[in-house]
């Protein structure tokens, strides 16, 4: 991953509960389990019916999106939880950024 921000998400899978299989444009792909962020704040409450959950889109420009809801997860910030192997804090996240992008950016 050299830039957070120009991170694009291909296919998006729901594997049941709410882990989503993660294809990215570079053809990295990993398993996420998005259950951790269901308890973030009320945000997140669309996404906790796992029948909502299982209606993820991708975007024209890669984003994992939920229409009806109208709400979308950053490919960039994905890609990091994918890479770590779980969901972390956004305060996690960029440390990881700062420590493996070759253009880190900020998230939080």
């Amino acid at each position: 991953m050299d830039n957070y921000f120009t991170e694009e998400v291909r296919t998006a899978e729901p594997l049941g509960g709410h882990r989503l299989a993660l294809k990215f444009a570079d053809g990295f792909a990993a398993e996420i389990d998005l259950d951790p962020i269901l308890d973030w704040g009320p945000l997140y409450e669309p996404l906790r019916d796992e029948a909502n959950f299982r209606k993820v889109t991708v975007s024209p420009h890669g984003v994992p999106q939920w229409v009806d809801d109208d709400f979308d997860l950053s490919p960039g910030t994905l890609r990091v939880w994918c890479e770590i192997g779980k969901v972390v804090s956004m305060d996690e996240t960029d440390r990881w950024i700062d420590a493996h992008c070759t253009a880190p950016q900020r998230v939080a």
